[in-house]
């Protein structure tokens, strides 16, 4: 089964939206990003998804 991944990454001191095909918005705050990218999800139907968040060292972690 396919499933979806996101991310909340930081870029250029701004958090950005990215997936497979994707690079979305610019946002000042990773809670922001990750707001707009779980409204994003909801919106995918019958397709698990994934949202991972970028830490302060740069590292991917599964959004919680």
């Amino acid at each position: 089964m396919l499933d979806l991944n996101y991310g909340v990454v930081a870029i250029a001191g701004r958090w950005t939206i990215i997936g497979d095909g994707l690079r979305f918005g610019s946002f000042a705050t990773a809670d922001e990003a990750r707001l707009v990218a779980q409204r994003l999800a909801e919106q995918v139907v019958e397709l698990p998804v994934t949202l991972h968040v970028q830490d302060r060292f740069g590292q991917l972690h599964r959004a919680q």
